[in-house]
């Protein structure tokens, strides 16, 4: 079994004893709404290739936008995977200002015939986790940040919109924002992040060469980092997540 096969194995085998001991908050009071405007005019299909450090062929991800696919609402799509394993993400989210409605996680297994699935459901300025390990349902429900005299206006947006949530910033060298960043697959959390837009990459993917602005996103003691197309629709060209890689391949 290759590491990504054993990975994604160890999630589902751990996921259920780390969902409810794994949820942890924090109400940073630099969180703010940092997304600016949808660069998006109309529904959306780019393909990426995808890779790890070890397998440079993990398959290929999809990423969808339906603009207003509901009244009010978005719907943002990340299909991802090389079969026999999948790994697929949707959120439907204000269509103005990116904040979650509710997210679905879906890990597949087909090997093994396992299927995990994790959704957060935001309401009432809290979010309810809930995690279906092949049929076993647990559930938790945590606050979100709520107004302070240092942040008046909180943000938090959800993991699964992390790259569309990059190409809505301001976008230019030096910026600067925080925000609460909600997670959900396996170990449920709410940290406050930093976001920081480097100068423009030159950029080169299987889809071309493109100007890339750089945006870098801290966690805890990591950071993504994400190059996002200069030019109107400022698409994500390339992005380096966690041990995954994405390569603009396609717009479909």
């Amino acid at each position: 079994m290759n590491r990504r096969r054993a990975l994604i194995a160890l999630t589902m085998l751990l996921a259920g004893a780390a969902f409810l001991s794994g949820c942890s908050s924090s109400s940073s009071t630099r969180s703010a709404k940092i997304f600016q405007t949808p660069p998006w005019a109309g529904p959306e299909s780019y393909t990426y290739q995808l890779s790890r450090r070890d397998e440079p062929d993990a398959g290929l991800c999809v990423l969808e936008t339906a603009p207003n696919f509901e009244p009010g609402n978005t719907k943002i799509s990340r299909l991802c995977g090389k079969e026999p394993y999948r790994d697929d993400g949707t959120a439907t989210v204000d269509a103005a200002t990116l904040a979650p409605v509710q997210t679905v996680r879906t890990f597949v297994d087909g090997k093994n015939n396992r299927t995990n699935v994790f959704t957060s459901d935001y309401a009432d300025g809290q979010v309810t986790f809930t995690a279906d390990l092949s049929g076993k349902v647990r559930r938790a429900t945590r606050d979100l940040p709520k107004p302070t005299k240092d942040s008046p206006d909180p943000g938090w947006y959800d993991d699964e919109s992390l790259l569309w949530l990059a190409r809505g910033i301001t976008l230019r060298s030096g910026y600067t924002g925080y925000y609460t960043y909600v997670i959900n697959a396996g170990q449920p959390r709410i940290v406050g992040v930093e976001v920081l837009v480097e100068p423009p990459e030159q950029v080169t993917v299987p889809a071309g060469t493109f100007e890339a602005w750089k945006v870098r996103v801290h966690k805890d003691t990591s950071n993504y980092y994400i190059w996002v197309e200069r030019t109107s629709p400022n698409r994500v060209i390339q992005a380096q997540i966690e041990d995954i890689t994405y390569k603009l391949a396609a717009a479909n």
